[in-house]
């Protein structure tokens, strides 16, 4: 293993260990960069008719020992990615030519930088870990044997007086064994086809929204799935009965990772006892589609089954319903 390797390993292991402590939980990141519920791992790959942009670059070789012992040429790539609100993430790669990809001497990332208005020559974050403030993972003059995938953070600092706005224009240096500058040029959400689609349902949709004429809402939640590919939507509507009496539909379906609306039917229950003195029996009331245009809305359409019981409210439209908390540590787009 090499020192630099092991110094990462101890220093992650010490992470590790700290991470055991009695912890307050997460705190939001002051320095963001992009929407939380932008960028994920893994990472999303540049569509084929989207932009990406490419150079190629001389960076340092080290051996096994971590010494400098020569020079490679590798490319790097970037690309950006839709957020909510109308922005965008940039994302980058350092990739060797595949007939290096694993050999040695290794190649070192090199630190990047970027002058975008008062900002010159800023020095910039690549992670490869998302939404951090800072992380034992962060690339600067690490070995990088095939490829690496990061996305471009604001670089932490307590005096720094100017974030980077990465939906506009810039130029980033790669600072190899020489200097290469290559300009990203403005966003434009129209090159891109998923920027005005509902976002991707996740964890970062979890909360409760509340309907505009008040007294009823939904509580959602997006839950983990023990099968490959899927995730849950858990959703409750508490809503009123015809004699104006509160009352609540329930029911959860699995979704495949990606998907960007879930359909599933809706339950009610009937003949229960309060604090659990009796059980109740469930029944379908209907179905219901659930979308989310944007971290602070949540747009369902709903339609009962007939023959529904007397007492049991019915109908059909689509309402609006608007986002009232956030789930520590998984806020939306809190920026």
């Amino acid at each position: 293993m090499n020192r630099l390797a092991f110094i990462s390993l101890l220093f992650l292991l010490g992470l590790a260990q700290t991470a055991l402590a009695d912890s307050p939980g997460p705190l939001l990141n002051p320095y963001r960069a992009y929407p939380p519920s932008c960028v994920a791992l893994p990472f999303p790959e540049p569509a084929g008719n989207e932009p990406l942009w490419s150079t190629r670059v001389t960076v340092p070789t080290v051996d096994s020992s971590f010494n400098f012992v020569g020079t490679e040429s590798v490319t790097y790539f970037f690309w950006r990615t839709p957020c909510n609100g109308g922005g965008a993430a940039l994302i980058g790669q350092m990739q060797r030519d595949d007939a290096n990809a694993s050999h040695t001497p290794v190649p070192v990332f090199s630190l990047i930088t970027a002058t975008q208005g008062v900002a010159q020559n800023a020095v910039v974050r690549p992670a490869v870990d998302p939404n951090t403030v800072f992380s034992g993972l962060d690339l600067g003059l690490i070995p990088i044997s095939w490829y690496v995938t990061f996305v471009m953070e604001d670089a932490y600092a307590s005096g720094n007086s100017y974030l980077l706005d990465y939906t506009q224009s810039m130029n980033l240096t790669i600072n190899g064994s020489s200097a290469v500058t290559i300009g990203i040029p403005q966003y434009n959400p129209n090159l891109y086809a998923t920027a005005g689609l509902p976002m991707q349902i996740s964890g970062y949709q979890t909360g409760n929204y509340a309907d505009a004429s008040g007294g009823q809402g939904i509580q959602v939640e997006v839950a983990e799935s023990a099968t490959a590919g899927q995730r849950y939507v858990v959703l409750a509507w508490y809503t009123y009965d015809p004699s104006n009496i509160a009352y609540w539909l329930f029911n959860s379906t699995a979704i495949t990772i990606g998907d960007r609306q879930a359909t599933f039917p809706l339950g009610y229950f009937h003949d229960g006892g309060f604090a659990g003195s009796a059980d109740g029996v469930g029944s379908l009331w209907g179905n219901v589609t659930v979308s989310f245009p944007d971290c602070e809305h949540m747009v369902m359409s709903y339609s009962s089954v007939t023959g529904l019981p007397g007492g049991v409210p019915t109908g059909s439209g689509t309402r609006t319903f608007t986002r009232v908390t956030n789930i520590n540590g998984v806020t939306c787009d809190q920026l």
